[in-house]
């Protein structure tokens, strides 16, 4: 990274900080190709890089204090464009031997096809905080989660994560806000359903979960026709699960 020296008496500093959804080694591999004069302090946190750039300028700099600090916020852009990592999670709902999968209903090259339900991560949400979000607003209920199954990368930017979850005590029964069927499968009927190619690696590792542990019985699957439902575009990314 770039390490300009200490601040003296004829030094001023500005700074801009921004949260990455990316690895710290990648963003201080990038930070080391700042200009001189621009320092980077990072620091990694569980959901991705907080990467913080500093401008040191002499007193006799008279440029406008908002055009550097603009100049510091287009280099941590490009940073961020250059390193950021798309996190989609799923999830695994176990209950009985049995796991909750979702048909798709969109977009309709994957329409029809099953998964295990999940979404996109948002900016500042780590793997957990993610999938209770994705599956209250898909499933409509409530689930803890117990650890990550698995964790396979779609390609260089984007890596799909696999938990494994419950339905949480007091949680309502799943409903298919966003998919047009759920169902509760064993590992033997795995095979019977045309399943969404990233989802499909995950497979083993259910299976190898459901063979050697049981939680509470399922509440039961139902749908239903929504009565918002999300456009294509509103998935960007979980068209890559």
């Amino acid at each position: 990274m770039s390490q300009p020296g200490p601040v003296g008496r004829r030094q001023r500093v500005l700074r801009v900080a921004e949260l990455i959804p990316a690895d710290l080694a990648e963003v201080n591999r990038r930070a080391a190709r700042l200009p001189a004069r621009i320092g980077a302090a990072t620091a990694a946190v569980p959901s991705g890089t907080l990467l913080t750039l500093e401008c040191y300028r002499r007193r006799w700099d008279l440029r406008p204090r908002r055009r550097v600090l603009a100049r510091l916020a287009r280099l941590l852009a490009e940073i961020e464009a250059d390193t950021s990592q798309l996190l989609i999670v799923a999830a695994a709902i176990v209950a009985d031997r049995k796991v909750l999968v979702a048909r798709r209903s969109h977009p309709a090259r994957l329409a029809g096809r099953w998964e295990f339900p999940g979404g996109k991560a948002e900016r500042g949400e780590t793997v957990r905080s993610a999938i209770v979000r994705e599956i209250a607003e898909e499933l409509g209920c409530r689930i803890e989660v117990e650890g990550e199954l698995a964790r396979h990368r779609l390609d260089d930017r984007s890596t799909l994560v696999l938990v494994r979850a419950r339905l949480a005590a007091d949680s309502p029964a799943p409903s298919a806000l966003e998919h047009s069927e759920l169902r509760w499968l064993r590992p033997a009927e795995f095979a019977e359903l045309d399943w969404v190619d990233s989802n499909r690696q995950f497979l083993p590792d259910v299976t190898a979960q459901l063979s050697v542990s049981a939680t509470v019985p399922p509440q039961g699957a139902r749908a239903y026709e929504p009565r918002v439902r999300r456009t294509p575009n509103d998935r960007v990314g979980m068209d890559r699960c």
